[in-house]
């Protein structure tokens, strides 16, 4: 089992937002939105965190891709970059590692904070995930003798 990593942003140990998880998220900075992560109880901007990605396909972006409405973008340019975001994030994050011009450019207590809706979709699409699925919603439909 490996080791948890440790952050120089103090957390409970029970948190489910803990340096290993990363998730991606977007919340209202005032008047626009932003993309952000969130470590323990603090939102981390990631677009005031932007010119400290530095890795290979980050620098060779031309414009911040967190400063935005949603994660699309971002989403769309596949894993490589999303485990580079996260690696970066989580270098910067570690214990020892502390700066203070990154935690006052991103760094915001989570309370209080609104979120907003990740992730654009144009049209609603619904599908079924397995055969059970399929026959659970044929039940609640059509009844068991003629789920499928």
């Amino acid at each position: 089992m490996q080791a948890a990593q440790k952050s120089w942003i103090a957390y409970d140990a029970n948190s489910q937002f803990p340096l290993e998880n990363i998730p991606f998220g977007v919340y209202h900075a005032g008047a626009q939105t932003n993309c952000c992560t969130r470590i323990g109880d603090t939102i981390v901007d990631l677009a005031a965190l932007f010119p400290w990605f530095k890795g290979p396909l980050f620098s060779a972006l031309k414009s911040n891709i967190f400063e935005g409405q949603n994660l699309n973008q971002f989403a769309s340019m596949g894993k490589a970059i999303r485990i580079e975001a996260r690696q970066t994030i989580q270098a910067l994050f570690a214990e020892g590692a502390k700066d203070d011009a990154v935690m006052n450019a991103a760094c915001k207590p989570a309370e209080g904070v609104k979120m907003a809706m990740p992730v654009f979709i144009r049209d609603y699409t619904d599908f079924y995930s397995s055969k059970n699925h399929a026959y659970n919603i044929g039940v609640m439909f059509r009844g068991p003798d003629n789920a499928l």
